[in-house]
């Protein structure tokens, strides 16, 4: 059985962001309850959770009392690995004004440095000079609306000062299209805008495309949209077996629920260049078979 006793955190999507919490379990037998923190918009907010440790998975329920609101809900898992719960948490909102039941999908990472993302399998790489970030044969990482509001109010910029916009609407005139941004490069270095003195300037709030890396999305010709991988010279994850790619590549679940309404736009040609040679990249499987 697995020993759930520990600091993790925890990620959810609330309203298209992602939302962490820290998360410390304490268990006895396969009983296990927790204390949650949650940082929501700049409130603090606290929950208690308790639950049970069936075979792969763990099912519980969750309390949270405010000044004056309450609050429940459930909160189920499985067990992917001893570092990474997946599941979903249902909130059922006590105000008797509010019918609300709303849920989303909700992910457990063992606490290490970063685990929001692939951070361990760039951690691990011998390089550690980010030549993802400065390569030219990777992709710039486009970038969703929110993000894009996000990084410029962060850094007090305008979003034109580091990414391009990318109107798919007009470009193949179907108003049925998303529009993106794309990060731009440095002049001289060729490398992320963003990418200073060897490290990233906003890592705490990159975009899903950076959190992804080395993973990326792709239209293939039988109308399926696979998980890939990049099989650039510089990245050492293409050494890696195949089926530890599929395990570590359930980090990204959370990241690909919010860019299923994005896939078409993502996997446009204009943004992947570099995907549309057969040599660049290796199939991991498709993104349906993640849920």
């Amino acid at each position: 059985m697995i020993d759930l006793s520990g600091r993790w955190m925890s990620s959810f999507i609330q309203n298209n962001k992602i939302y962490n919490e820290d998360v410390e379990f304490k268990q006895e037998g396969n009983k296990v309850s927790a204390d949650i923190t949650l940082n929501f918009d700049g409130e603090m907010c606290k929950y208690k959770f308790n639950g049970t440790i069936g075979k792969k998975v763990i099912n519980g329920t969750y309390e949270y009392f405010g000044n004056s609101d309450v609050e429940s809900g459930t909160i189920s898992l499985k067990i992917i690995n001893d570092n990474f719960l997946y599941g979903v948490t249902t909130y059922i909102s006590t105000d008797m004004d509010n019918d609300d039941v709303v849920e989303s999908p909700y992910a457990l990472f063992r606490n290490t440095d970063n685990n929001l993302g692939t951070f361990d399998l760039c951690y691990n790489c011998v390089k550690r000079s980010a030549t993802c970030c400065s390569n030219p044969c990777v992709d710039s990482p486009m970038i969703l609306p929110n993000e894009a509001r996000e990084i410029a109010k962060a850094n007090d910029i305008e979003i034109s000062d580091f990414a391009n916009p990318v109107s798919f609407s007009k470009m193949h005139g179907d108003t049925s299209l998303k529009d993106l941004y794309q990060m731009k490069r440095q002049d001289k270095s060729n490398s992320c805008y963003f990418y200073r003195d060897s490290k990233c300037t906003i890592y705490d709030i990159r975009p899903i495309d950076c959190r992804i890396f080395p993973y990326d999305i792709k239209l293939e010709s039988d109308g399926n949209y696979y998980l890939v991988y990049y099989l650039t010279n510089d990245c050492e994850v293409k050494n890696m077996n195949v089926e530890n790619l599929k395990m570590v590549s359930y980090n990204t679940r959370l990241f690909l629920r919010l860019l299923l309404p994005y896939l078409r736009e993502w996997t446009d040609p204009y943004c992947s260049t570099h995907l549309t040679e057969k040599e660049n990249y290796k199939i991991i499987c498709r993104i349906e078979d993640l849920f």
